[in-house]
Formats: C-alpha cells, structure tokens, sequence
C-alpha cells in the first residue's frame, strides 16, 4: 500500500515540477507528454530506489529483532533447562544418604548420629550453592572432604579417596557444584566396596581437567540406575563450556574429566 501510494505520489510531485519548471522558465503553461514521461520516469526511478532502501533498513531492523528475540527465547530455555538439570542432584543426593543412614541406624546408633551432623552440613552445601552455576574449585572440594567424612564412617577403609589437587590454584578454577562429589556417588554405585577389593578414588587436574579415576571392580549385581549422574554432568557442561566432560573406561580404571572453568 504504502509503495502505491508512493508512485501516485510521484507522478502528482513529477507533474507538479513540470509545471514549476515551465513557470520558472517562462514557457506556456501547455502539457508536454514526452516532457511528462521523462520527469515521471525519473520519479518513478528514484521512488523505487528510495523505497528499496525503506525495505532493507525495515527487514534489517525485523531481522535485528527477530535474532535478539530468539537469543533471548534461547536463553531462557537453556535457564530452564539448566534448573531442571541443576535440580535432580539434590534429590539424588539424599536419596542415596537415606539408604545409607537406613542401615547405620540398626548397626551403631552413635556412628548413625554422627554421620546425622555430618549430612547436615554437607546438605547445607548443597542449599546454600543451589541457585549457582558454578562455584570455585576450593569450595567444592571442601564438600568433598566432608561427603569423604560420610563415606569413611560407612565403608571404613574399604574405599580410599585421594585429593592430589595440591598444585593447583583452587581459588582460580570453578566448576559445577556438587560435580566432583556426584562422580565418588557414581564409582561407589557401581563397583565393589569390600576390604580384599578396596575403592580407590583419586581426584587429579591436568591440562585445565579435573580428573575422578577409580579402579574398575564392577558389582555382578548392579544396583538399579537412574541414569541421572553422569548425563547430568555432561548436560551442565554442555551449557558452561565449549569443552566436554570426557569419560574413558579401560579393563582396569574408569575415568570422567570434567573441564575446569576460568571465570572472567
């Protein structure tokens, strides 16, 4: 409509300057056609390059705004999704100290109030740290040391977790909370925790990567699996780095490297 409305104006401005320019020249005021024809074209010309540069700053600007919505959209959708998948480590986490808490509660009444206390504060981490992306490097392993706590009045020296962590800057790196403590969860439910077949976890970095390596001792009977652990790290990771969470499994050691993150 506008583009019509646009050429009518055209042809009534290219007649009115024929006119204007026949005044101006002091020629009689008698309608020339080819003269007409001339001006219009021109007119028309110019009005049909003015309105293409009206479209392309018109469909730049929709275009302009159509991406930032969709970044936008995009952003909110990975917001929601990350909360969804930052919201099922602490339901798995409890549920898991539930059954551990169920069978110390018959065997050592003391040991299973004990480990009361020590719950609490590793559950305090996890609220404390739930509407956060990432937390730095020395944190989490501080929650690791108390969830360590945890497994030690369980398994006695039937599991070894080891921090080999001590050249690194912990206070440089971050990483998603409760990672580290979801891949221990992990190797304690899928292999064999006894004294002549100890777990033995160790916790390394190189190359930028936080290293979880334990020793393969698959259980023959597997505990029922809510493949929520690992899918949820590689998912969080998926959203927080460009870098992926590398998971090698060999005859003898399982290994997930999760990548250490540099905030700006």
């Amino acid at each position: 409509i506008l583009f019509v409305l646009s050429m009518a104006g055209a042809a009534l401005v290219s007649i009115i300057t024929l006119y204007g320019l026949r005044l101006l020249m002091n020629e009689p005021q008698i309608f020339n056609y080819t003269h007409a024809k001339l001006l219009s074209a021109f007119g028309f010309r110019v009005n049909l390059f003015l309105n293409c540069l009206n479209a392309i700053v018109y469909y730049m600007e929709r275009l302009k705004k159509t991406q930032l919505e969709a970044e936008q959209l995009k952003k909110i959708n990975l917001e929601v999704q990350f909360e969804a998948l930052r919201n099922q480590i602490n339901p798995h986490f409890l549920f898991n100290c539930f059954n551990v808490l169920s069978s110390l509660v018959y065997k050592d009444a003391d040991i299973a109030a004990k480990f009361i206390a020590q719950l609490s504060q590793v559950y305090r981490y996890l609220l404390f740290n739930q509407d956060k992306k990432v937390i730095q490097l020395k944190d989490e392993l501080q929650f690791v040391e108390a969830y360590t706590y945890l497994l030690k009045i369980r398994f006695g020296d039937n599991i070894m977790v080891d921090n080999n962590l001590n050249g690194i800057n912990r206070e440089k790196y971050y990483v998603a909370p409760a990672t580290v403590q979801m891949l221990i969860e992990n190797a304690i439910k899928h292999n064999v925790t006894s004294k002549q077949n100890p777990l033995h976890i160790q916790i390394t970095a190189h190359d930028k990567y936080l290293t979880v390596i334990n020793n393969l001792l698959e259980k023959e009977d597997k505990e029922t699996s809510t493949n929520i652990g690992l899918k949820n790290i590689e998912s969080r990771y998926h959203f927080l780095s460009d870098r992926k969470v590398v998971i090698e499994k060999t005859t003898e050691q399982f290994r997930v490297s999760i990548p250490l993150l540099e905030m700006e």
